[in-house]
């Protein structure tokens, strides 16, 4: 369950700027959400475009189906998926995402496994879009990283260990 949440896009920044993020100090007490500034602090690199999404992370309650659609696509926006499924047949889809998103995942009570939304995308380096899929258990602190093609995902056991390469196998 996520408490609060806000998703902001800056995009009055004036061109050339770089945008500095701070928290305010003592805002994030007591599971309240945190307070977040911005400042323009110098100038730089042409940042014409800039669009930078400024959020308090919470979970994402992520319920796997048969086809990892609907409540089993993981949001692009997720920073912490958190998976209930009744099945270790059923799928949640990593989203479509650009290079450099991380995603953590956790697997309450029973497995799951993990496909992309994205029918070309790998994760470590074995297709996953579209005709495999990668198991995922319970215990295991997932972090995933898109490169752009590939998502990278190692996995920690809740004592510590680093868990065997995650590969992926056909549907």
């Amino acid at each position: 369950m996520r408490p609060f949440r806000t998703d902001t896009v800056l995009s009055s920044i004036p061109t050339g700027a770089f945008l500095q993020l701070f928290q305010a100090p003592g805002s994030s007490k007591n599971n309240e959400p945190a307070a977040v500034s911005a400042s323009v602090v110098a100038s730089a690199t042409e940042l014409a475009n800039l669009k930078t999404e400024v959020q308090l992370v919470g979970r994402d309650a992520i319920i796997a189906t048969v086809d990892g659609l609907t409540t089993g696509l993981i949001p692009a926006e997720a920073h912490f998926a958190q998976i209930t499924s009744d099945s270790v047949n059923k799928q949640v889809s990593l989203p479509s995402a650009v290079a450099g998103k991380q995603i953590y995942l956790q697997v309450d009570a029973v497995g799951v496994e993990v496909i992309s939304a994205v029918p070309a995308d790998t994760l470590n380096n074995v297709v996953i879009g579209a005709t495999n899929e990668a198991a995922l258990v319970v215990g295991t602190l997932y972090s995933a990283i898109y490169d752009g093609a590939n998502w990278a995902m190692t996995g920690v056991t809740i004592t510590g260990a680093v868990e065997a390469p995650v590969v992926p196998d056909a549907l």
